[in-house]
């Protein structure tokens, strides 16, 4: 499976009661990605699939055995709905806690689906029962500095393209962060706020350091 372009990962509402996610490539077509959790049955995805899902995204993912057992059931509902086998891409929603890239239970090699790691700083907050405080350049703080790093590694080692996780900074600040994101070697970032759409898009789109220098 190609590796996704720049883009913008945009969270919608549901339908029909359904989280979902929308993607929109360079082409300017859009693939929806319903959500759902790491012990979903066969049912639920193949009512997604037939409900015109081009994808699924995986909430809560921690190694490429969560991957893989996704991707056999798609395999049986794909075969079930009449649809080309491998034809669903999946895109991993994480918190960062992962296993180191080169481990068995990594996520190289598991299944050609995998089209993207997506980084939920929210789901950490989850997880950790507390809320990050930047510094005041807009860096992280070590936990959270971390377990977003975790997710470029093993989107690296993968050889897949790694999402930032939304963010609920605003005009100069979130255009400075999307760059900061951007050079670090994010693909595109989740929002769910319209305003900050153009600016992911615009960013995004030109690539690690083309606001001059590349951090280091």
């Amino acid at each position: 499976m190609e590796k996704l372009p720049h883009a913008l990962l945009e969270t919608v509402p549901p339908p029909a009661g359904r989280r979902a996610l929308v993607y929109a490539g360079d082409s300017g077509i859009e693939s929806r990605f319903v959500v759902v959790e790491p012990d979903a049955s066969l049912e639920t995805l193949r009512q997604a699939i037939a409900g015109g899902a081009t994808g699924i995204a995986l909430a809560g993912c921690r190694t490429g055995a969560d991957i893989q057992r996704l991707a056999v059931l798609l395999s049986v509902a794909e075969a079930e709905e009449n649809l080309a086998e491998g034809s669903t891409a999946i895109l991993a929603i994480t918190d960062g806690i992962l296993p180191a890239p080169a481990s068995p239970q990594g996520f190289s090699g598991k299944t050609t689906r995998l089209a993207g790691l997506i980084w939920d700083q929210r789901g950490l907050v989850k997880t950790l029962g507390v809320e990050p405080a930047r510094t005041a350049n807009g860096e992280w703080p070590p936990t959270f500095a971390a377990a977003r790093a975790a997710v470029l590694l093993a989107a690296a080692a993968a050889g897949i393209p790694a999402y930032d996780s939304d963010s609920d900074l605003a005009g100069e600040a979130f255009l400075a962060d999307c760059k900061r994101s951007r050079d670090d070697a994010f693909f595109g970032r989740l929002t769910s706020d319209p305003a900050q759409i153009s600016v992911i898009e615009t960013v995004y789109a030109g690539g690690r350091g083309s606001s001059g220098q590349a951090r280091g």
